[in-house]
């Protein structure tokens, strides 16, 4: 494989990674919204929180995602 091709092939993979990366984090975004972490319980504690694992678990999804 000539130098170009080989240049070329590592860009696709990376825009391919990137793709990945990008949706993940949409999804997250997505999940952060859901009515789970919006509004107040019914005795009016915030239902805003999240725990650490749960986002932890995104975040290693997030940076081992491989297209």
């Amino acid at each position: 494989m000539n130098h170009i091709a080989r240049l070329q092939a590592e860009l696709a993979a990376a825009k391919a990674e990137a793709a990945v990366k990008t949706s993940i984090a949409r999804e997250l975004r997505e999940h952060l919204a859901c009515e789970k972490f919006c509004g107040t319980e019914p005795d009016g504690s915030r239902r805003d929180w999240i725990a650490v694992r749960d986002v932890d678990a995104w975040m290693v999804r997030l940076l081992t995602a491989e297209c």
